[in-house]
């Protein structure tokens, strides 16, 4: 079965369609001009709120297709936290 191509927005594309979508313009032409399909825009809108906060958090990368959240910030931070000294302190082959 073909399947039709996914195109996942990066959050920084996600925000220029908010932006153009409330400027005035039809979802179906703005979806047309994405290149995605009228329902993605249509939930695009519905979850605007939530990629603002994402977007002006600064918490996620705005380039990613994909925004993966610490949930253990504590527990992710803590082998950076061990690595750094090592990586001060390390020295090369050639000395």
């Amino acid at each position: 079965m073909a399947g039709r191509k996914l195109t996942i927005l990066p959050l920084i594309r996600k925000i220029e369609l908010i932006e153009v979508v409330e400027s005035g313009k039809k979802q179906k032409i703005v979806a047309e001009e994405f290149q995605i399909p009228a329902n993605s825009v249509s939930t695009i809108m519905k979850r605007k709120d939530h990629y603002r906060e994402q977007f002006y958090s600064g918490q996620v990368d705005v380039n990613k297709q994909r925004a993966r959240l610490a949930n253990h910030d504590d527990v992710e931070a803590e082998p950076l936290r061990w690595l750094l000294p090592l990586l001060k302190n390390f020295v090369g082959k050639n000395g």
